[in-house]
């Protein structure tokens, strides 16, 4: 959808993200992970690599993810979300909480879902 754009600014970017975070609320998830992809990669042709916007759009991926039940590739997005964000932010910055906040929430759903496995192994042994 947004591929065919060559170059965008910081303002046009944030309406695209917008867009990207209102889709992954609304729980439209595919959706969100298509547009979330391009979003990611027109972030770094236009922005580069290392650069807050790239950050946010590989965090956003790793909610996505995460809600997808996708746990290792969201780790992978929300670790390098965080690599990104210590650089052009320093460690103790917002910008490095939230990709811990979400880091952190992914950990739990992993973690519930392990333990929901195990429960149920044990149940159908009794």
């Amino acid at each position: 959808m947004w591929f065919h754009r060559k170059k965008i600014d910081d303002e046009q970017w944030e309406v695209l993200n917008k867009e990207v975070m209102r889709l992954t609320r609304e729980e439209k998830l595919e959706e969100a992970l298509a547009q979330g992809t391009e979003l990611f990669e027109l972030g770094k042709k236009c922005f580069g690599e290392k650069h807050g916007n790239t950050a946010t759009a590989l965090n956003n991926l790793g909610i996505i993810h995460t809600l997808r039940k996708d746990f290792d590739e969201a780790e992978s997005c929300l670790l390098a979300a965080l690599q990104i964000s210590e650089k052009v932010s320093g460690r103790i910055s917002s910008a490095v909480a939230i990709v811990n906040m979400n880091l952190a929430r992914l950990y739990t759903f992993k973690a519930q879902m392990i333990n929901d496995t195990l429960a149920a192994c044990k149940e159908q042994r009794t």
